[in-house]
């Protein structure tokens, strides 16, 4: 029975190939999309599942509320941290620290010079934590002891090479030589927290340079814990406010609020956008895999209404076909069968063309995304569970009503052409089921109009400072600072080469944060971000001056003695004429002065437009210098500048590594994520739309096939082909109109929750919900105008003597 059913499904597909065709392609391509946003999902979610303690390990987030940057969720926490959680909570099983390696710039070996960014000092309890594994050495020990270091895999091979075996020997991280305990295997790159290099934090918590370690006052370690059972987080963050007054406010480190709480593992990686300071590795958003999910399930639900649409198209011309089964013997479940298998084998066949397009797009969103998916049937049985899943769905989402709906026909009444054929309650399901797919088009491209503007409005905003034509290069250690007198006036020698400044970074700030008082009877405190520049930075990045001037270096003072403010700081402090107003101390500035403010800079975007401009203070002393900015003139030399600046970095640090930041690129990566992310929203909302007009082509096939007969007896009593058609066209636009009356106010609320992640975004106007309906509603009328103008001026005699 099963191979007649299958035998007379070839064969009904077969004789109307035309509609299979379309059918055939709706569902491959949407399947296809579906598989592919699938990959990405599993991709985003899979993170850190390798960590057998996942469930019990958590990471201690603080919430600080500090003048100048308000409240601020940040997972840096205290150095002693550690040891009192394990100390006072007895459901703490055990905890470790990160602490990235910044006083390592370089690791060496030899004549081999490597910048290293998965590099941290850590706890030894780090091993059992993270269930790291070993391939020699003891894990019990390897970091138990100052100067110990343990390697991966490949950063044994790419300082050692093939040599077998490496315990015991030296190397140089920095200035300092330390000795191998360990090779574990390579981590997995799903990890929020990558690391190839593991230091044990011994080696630098007694020394004098890291005595902030053992202070209550500041925040520069990541703090994970592993608790006896996951409940007993709760019991944990409800004895914090007490843990905090005995530990923190009990002592005079400066804090005014402090609240802590335990954030589980497997929130870090995507939960975290309102996290700061994180010093992770990869950071997902679990707000856009939400919103794709949500797009794949409505790229399947459009491409099964076009199924459903086309099939109930081609009802018209089976019904009677349904009607001879039914006088021959045949009854409903049969027919149900029947109906079912040609939807399953219609199915199936789109799953293995989707494959295809899937193996065919993967290479371009592997490049898109710089991922590596890939189809593994073998390895990925999730993924083969959900290919049957959608072999089942699909085949009787969209097989169940064309087969009940056409075997409940009666033989008689369709044989004889009765009204039974031209049940109103399909054309009412039809009518349903293409508002519902234009009310997904109309939302999508609504949505990618906005989110387009807002990529755009990110990529051309005055930024305040220019990120062009410079590139900046890392020292390999504070010495460095002091020898980079002699390559800058080398290279400014050189007349392609516009400036040489010393900085902490392109962005002109460093990576950290502090309370600044200013000198007065009221203590006042604000929390600043530090920056260290010299005194051509700002003209070199084209940040303006609003009052004061710039660092002079013929005012010996102003080494250390002087500070520059941004207009955030005072306008927190509340100062109108900041000039000559001093500060007690600065981090980074002379500690025997109180420094003066000279300048005041505009508000510049030294991070993403997603936060705020925070207040900033900028201090010249050269100790603080991470490396030197380097512009120069024309884009057109920016290769052959590089080569000369590269040999000329060699010539003076030949022991330090040459990798400059190319400040286009560091400008250009604050929106990188946004824009791959919005192309393939767009190529997903164009394949949602396609898969609308193919099934708006199924609803126009039904009705005007219902409507053959009319059609020509108009054309025959005279009625011209223009008003036939704008009479069959008028029905179909209110449809698309409908559409956009449901989707806009759904959409409009979804973008402004999405918007609201950026502290600088667009303003979302009618323009953006006209032109969305717009560019659907033209889409749809060349549609059904196509359909319907060849139906209208079709010939009215085989029109007349259709069927």
């Amino acid at each position: 029975m099963i191979s007649n059913f299958l035998t007379t499904a070839v064969r009904s597909l077969l004789r109307q190939k035309y509609y299979a065709l379309i059918n055939l392609i709706g569902l491959s391509v949407g399947i296809a999309a579906f598989l592919l946003i699938v990959l990405y999902v599993q991709h985003e979610t899979g993170f850190d599942k390798h960590l057998r303690k996942r469930d019990n390990l958590f990471r201690v987030v603080e919430i600080q509320n500090e003048p100048g940057v308000g409240e601020q969720h940040v997972a840096i926490t205290m150095g002693p941290l550690a040891g009192a959680l394990k100390a006072d909570f007895p459901q703490v099983v055990n905890a470790v620290r990160f602490m990235p390696g910044f006083d390592i710039q370089v690791v060496s070996l030899g004549n081999k010079n490597f910048r290293e960014r998965g590099l941290y000092y850590t706890d030894p309890s780090v091993i059992g934590m993270f269930n790291i594994e070993f391939l020699q050495g003891n894990p019990a020990t390897a970091l138990s002891t100052p100067m110990s270091v343990v390697l991966s895999e490949k950063t044994v091979e790419k300082y050692f090479g093939s040599t077998p075996n490496v315990l015991g020997k030296s190397m140089m991280l920095g200035k300092r030589s330390f000795v191998i305990t360990g090779i574990m295997k390579d981590q997995p790159m799903q990890t929020h927290l990558f690391f190839d290099i593991l230091v044990s934090i011994s080696s630098v918590e007694n020394q004098a340079d890291f005595e902030w370690m053992k202070g209550w006052g500041s925040n520069s370690l990541i703090t994970y814990i592993e608790l006896d059972q996951s409940e007993s987080r709760q019991i944990i963050e409800e004895k914090f406010p007490e843990f905090l007054r005995k530990n923190v406010f009990s002592k005079e480190e400066g804090w005014e609020f402090l609240e802590m709480y335990l954030q589980p593992l497997d929130e870090v990686y995507l939960e975290s956008q309102h996290i700061k300071f994180q010093n992770v590795s990869a950071a997902g958003d679990i707000n856009l895999v939400i919103v794709f999910i949500v797009i794949a399930v409505l790229i399947l639900l459009v491409a099964c209404v076009n199924f459903i649409n086309i099939s109930i198209a081609r009802s018209v011309k089976r019904a009677r076909e349904v009607g001879i089964r039914k006088v021959l013997g045949a009854d409903r479940l049969s027919l149900v069968y029947q109906f079912i298998s040609e939807s399953l084998l219609l199915t199936l066949l789109a799953i293995f063309i989707a494959v295809g397009l899937v193996e065919l797009a993967l290479p371009e969103m592997n490049k898109l995304l710089a991922t590596d998916f890939h189809i593994d049937f073998r390895g990925n049985w999730i993924f083969n569970a959900g290919l049957f899943l959608i072999l089942i769905i699909i085949s009787l989402a969209a097989g169940s009503y064309p087969a009940f709906y056409l075997s409940r026909f009666q033989p008689v009444k369709v044989l004889k052409g009765g009204s039974s054929i031209k049940g109103s309650s399909a054309g009412y399901l039809s009518k349903g089921l293409v508002v519902f797919q234009f009310m997904i088009s109309v939302g999508l491209m609504f949505s990618v109009l906005v989110i387009n503007d807002q990529v755009d409005y990110m990529k051309n905003k005055d930024l305040g400072i220019i990120y062009r034509d410079a590139i900046f290069v890392f020292f390999g250690d504070d010495d460095d600072a002091g020898k980079s007198e002699p390559l800058r006036n080398e290279l400014l020698k050189d007349s392609r080469i516009r400036t040489v400044s010393g900085c902490s970074f392109l962005n002109g700030v460093s990576g950290s944060q502090g309370p600044v008082f200013v000198d007065d009877s009221a203590r006042t405190k604000l929390t600043m971000r530090f920056g260290y520049v010299d005194y051509n930075f700002f003209e070199a990045m084209g940040v303006k001056f609003v009052a004061g001037r710039n660092f002079d270096r013929k005012i010996a003072s102003d080494k250390g003695g002087s500070v520059i403010i941004n207009q955030a700081a005072a306008r927190k402090l509340g100062w109108d004429n900041p000039l000559g107003m001093k500060f007690k101390t600065v981090m980074g500035a002379d500690t025997t002065v109180k420094p003066e403010v000279i300048g005041v800079i505009n508000d510049y975007h030294y991070f993403s437009m997603r936060s705020l401009i925070e207040p900033a203070i900028y201090v010249w002393n050269p100790e603080m210098f991470r490396g030197l900015l380097i512009g120069y003139y024309a884009e057109s030399d920016k290769q052959s500048v590089r080569k000369y600046i590269e040999d000329k970095w060699i010539d003076h640090f030949p022991d330090t590594p040459f990798q400059p930041v190319v400040a286009d690129d560091f400008a250009a990566e604050s929106y990188k994520n946004d824009q791959k992310l919005f192309s393939l929203f767009v190529y997903f909302t164009t394949i949602s739309v396609l898969l609308s007009v193919l099934g708006l082509f199924g609803l126009t096939s039904l009705l005007i096939e219902q409507k053959t007969r009319i059609i020509g007896i108009r054309r025959v009593l005279g009625g011209p082909v223009w008003k036939i058609t704008s009479q069959l066209i008028h029905d179909y636009m209110l449809l698309v109109l409908i559409a956009g009356a449901i989707a806009l106010p759904l959409t409009y609320y979804f973008l402004e929750q999405q918007l609201r992640q950026f502290a600088y975004r667009i303003d979302i106007n009618a323009f953006h919900m006209i032109s969305a309906v717009v560019i659907l509603t033209l889409i749809a009328f060349f549609t059904i105008i196509f359909k319907a103008y060849r139906a209208a001026g079709a010939n009215p005699v085989k029109a007349l003597k259709y069927e």
